[in-house]
């Protein structure tokens, strides 16, 4: 839930209306698949968990079903760059 609140609200630092633009926009064609890959990756696993009723037994997801952390290590270093 914590990466998909980020990647809604980044957009504006790149000058995008939403992430799927920076992913597909901005940069470089390896930050391009870093960034889709975040998107696609963080966007299946949320919604799996946070667009469905509750059932009688719930997982939660596991560490590495969540683990992003390389495309979000690419990201927030872009952006402090750009910040700079």
């Amino acid at each position: 839930m914590l990466t998909r609140s980020l990647l809604d609200d980044v957009p504006p630092l790149f000058a995008k209306n939403n992430f799927t633009e920076v992913a597909s926009n901005y940069g470089r064609n390896s930050f391009k698949k870093t960034m889709q890959h975040l998107e696609e990756a963080s966007r299946s696993i949320a919604d799996q968990h946070l667009h469905q009723q509750i059932r009688k037994k719930e997982t939660l997801p596991t560490p590495q079903q969540v683990n992003c952390q390389q495309q979000l290590d690419t990201l927030l270093g872009e952006i402090v760059r750009i910040s700079q």
